[in-house]
């Protein structure tokens, strides 16, 4: 009977749209509530810098409790953390819509990054676990494309439901997301992970499975440019709105505008990743992607230095960069995951450790250049892109 249960759990494979639902939800959830920042500050009688606080303090939770969840579900299985994360996620979307102070608002924010964490390590581990090495790289390619949509979907949605309803409301959609993606991963997400049952969780156990990561050479310099490339999305969201506003002298409301823009970015890059996955090798393509948003941060910088800035000249150079993010995201998320198999959920965990904790310090990044917001966007754009560079050049080379 053991032996059945076992040959049912290995050969459970999840479908394509619970493993796309959970791997954008939490990214969906960074930026869906963006556009509301400006009005949560005056109704909650604060400053817009204390609003960001809420921004800041869930990318922190969500990086810090990958490193927990991944290898976890690797001893306990993916479905219960996936579980878990739903949960908690949808309790701290409730705690936000019924905030009335910036503090219980950061308390749900809190808690929003901790579950929403959890849909993204078990999507890629549940990957791993349930397809041929043959189909890996293309069902990657899918659902982080979706996870690379998701943050550009957001303000396009939270714009217009701020402008007509109000900043409660956007809470009140990631709710509502949330409940139904608990029931989704409760109903219809199996088990694709056998753990081991005689193997215990204990932080020795934890720190091996990180430090066995490292010992493939192609792991580090993987994880490092897709941190990158999730950087740029970021900065975008935290210098854009300024950029926008203050320089550009246009309403919030281009906000989703702007956002449709690097949507549409997005959706031409993802393309050329699954076009170009039978034509070249995931480290041409993310290599490719580098110098997408090295050439996206240089024609800003140019826009600006000729000062003909327009919403065409400045959204064209940003969507030049984001055409690289696409490419980069599934492409260097397959060369880091290939080679894990037992391990896969901490493999995950690192992978998303990486991406937001870069995307943290390129946010610190940028708010600590003193340079008008097209400048200082378009530094860190080439900063970030310099140091994938140098990573793919140097790490890649050494892995061979």
């Amino acid at each position: 009977m053991y032996l059945f249960r076992s040959s049912l759990l290995r050969s459970a494979i999840p479908t394509l749209w619970i493993l796309v639902f959970m791997t954008s939800l939490g990214p969906f959830g960074d930026t869906e509530y963006t556009p509301s920042l400006p009005r949560i500050a005056h109704e909650l009688d604060v400053s817009y810098a204390a609003v960001q606080q809420s921004m800041t303090i869930y990318l922190l939770a969500f990086a810090a409790m990958q490193l927990l969840y991944g290898p976890l579900s690797d001893r306990v299985g993916r479905k219960p953390i996936a579980l878990w994360g739903a949960l908690l996620f949808t309790l701290g979307s409730y705690i936000c819509w019924i905030s009335t102070t910036l503090d219980l608002l950061l308390i749900g924010r809190f808690l929003q990054g901790l579950g929403s964490c959890a849909g993204a390590i078990i999507s890629s581990a549940a990957v791993r676990d349930s397809f041929d090495k043959d189909k890996i790289d293309l069902i990657y390619a899918k659902i982080n494309t979706a996870f690379a949509l998701a943050p550009a979907t957001g303000p396009i949605i939270g714009a217009l439901v701020d402008d007509y309803y109000g900043w409660h409301a956007n809470m009140l959609i990631l709710l509502v997301l949330g409940f139904f993606l608990l029931l989704a991963i409760l109903l219809f997400f199996p088990e694709t992970h056998t753990p081991d049952k005689q193997k215990h969780l204990q932080a020795k156990d934890i720190w091996d499975d990180y430090i066995r990561l490292f010992h493939q050479k192609d792991f580090f310099p993987a994880i490092l440019i897709n941190g990158i490339a999730i950087g740029v999305v970021y900065t975008s969201l935290t210098e854009g709105p300024a950029l926008i506003i203050n320089t550009l002298g246009l309403s919030s409301k281009w906000i989703a505008v702007v956002a449709i823009g690097i949507f549409l970015a997005f959706i031409i890059g993802s393309l050329l990743n699954i076009f170009l996955q039978s034509r070249l090798e995931p480290k041409t393509i993310v290599k490719l992607g580098l110098f997408f948003i090295l050439a996206g941060g240089v024609l800003l910088a140019l826009v600006g230095y000729i000062d003909y800035l327009h919403l065409t000249t400045v959204l064209g150079s940003i969507m030049v960069s984001f055409i690289g993010v696409a490419l980069i995201v599934p492409s260097s998320v397959a060369i880091a995951m290939r080679p894990f198999k037992k391990i896969a959920g901490a493999a995950s965990a690192m992978i998303g450790f990486s991406q937001m904790g870069i995307a943290a310090l390129a946010n610190v990044g940028v708010s600590l250049i003193a340079f008008e917001p097209i400048y200082a966007l378009a530094s860190i754009f080439a900063a970030l892109a310099f140091i994938g560079i140098f990573a793919h050049t140097l790490g890649f080379k050494v892995a061979h």
